[in-house]
């Protein structure tokens, strides 16, 4: 079975040696896997990589993913941009382009969230689906997300046990704290994920209904993250409750929260184990595509 590598040590480079990709500190090789079990890199930082390695990895078809310190999302590497199925691709592009069924698929989205939120807050959310129904806009269907978000985040943070920890609402670009910096790191890998899932089913990531495109916004990937988002944020949630987490795998600077290099090994092992290892989450993302795939159709 090919794996996912998260590369994080900082300062080192990422060459080709024979049949493997490795990773040299000061010119001594300190870790190497075998090309054939790569399916996807994660390279954070301030780390080299050499273009034998690079053609290498896509001569293999093993995406590279470059991310920031704290994560987000600066660019991928890739052989091919999207999967070769273009009749998904004509459908998406007339979906959006029609105004009624790019309303519908925004809604889809929406009432994946509110379920989600419903479920997790034990909260009667009627009073927002109802709304969502009837609504027949887009700055319409924007507010209702927006407050059904806020009441998520309510919940969170009542059920944050560490005061200390400073949180107080979802804010980023810059995190003001250590639970806003995770939150952005774990959705920043989600979205990375998504971008290459839905690629390779066909779909143009670039193409929404929910997020608008800005820059280079892989949108539908912040789309389809609506559905996960409440599992996501959760499970930062049980990080720093159990105290696998706390203020000292943390760095401040300027204003700004990122994890040390060594609880940044230790958080990509752990979204490793429990969101890549653990199929639930491939098999939910499956049957999310054929629901989108039958509003589209």
């Amino acid at each position: 079975m090919k794996e996912i590598i998260y590369i994080t040590k900082q300062g080192t480079k990422i060459k080709r040696k024979d049949n493997q990709i490795a990773v040299y500190e000061n010119r001594e090789k300190i870790w190497s896997f075998p090309i054939n079990r790569i399916d996807k890199v994660f390279v954070f930082g301030n780390i080299e990589i050499s273009m034998p390695a690079v053609n290498f990895l896509l001569s293999k078809s093993a995406d590279i993913y470059l991310l920031s310190l704290n994560g987000k999302f600066k660019g991928l590497i890739t052989n091919t941009s999207l999967g070769s199925n273009y009749n998904l691709r004509l459908k998406q592009y007339k979906a959006f382009l029609d105004n009624d069924k790019s309303l519908q698929t925004a809604k889809f989205f929406v009432l994946e969230k509110i379920n989600a939120v419903e479920k997790y807050t034990g909260e009667d959310f009627s009073y927002y689906k109802k709304a969502l129904e009837l609504s027949d806009s887009y700055n319409e269907i924007l507010g209702i997300e927006g407050g059904v978000s806020n009441i998520f985040f309510q919940n969170f943070r009542e059920r944050l046990k560490d005061n200390s920890l400073g949180f107080t609402k979802r804010e980023y670009r810059p995190a003001p704290d250590p639970v806003n910096a995770l939150l952005s790191l774990i959705y920043s890998m989600f979205y990375s994920l998504l971008f290459s899932f839905l690629s390779a089913k066909g779909f143009d990531p670039y193409i929404s209904f929910l997020h608008k495109k800005r820059g280079t916004h892989a949108s539908l990937s912040s789309d389809f993250m609506e559905i996960f988002r409440v599992k996501l944020s959760d499970f930062v949630l049980f990080l720093f409750n159990r105290g696998i987490f706390s203020k000292d795998d943390f760095i401040s600077s300027e204003s700004s929260y990122y994890l040390k290099e060594e609880s940044l090994k230790k958080f990509v092992d752990l979204f490793h184990q429990n969101f890549i290892t653990d199929r639930k989450y491939s098999k939910l993302f499956e049957e999310k595509v054929n629901d989108f795939v039958g509003i589209l159709s």
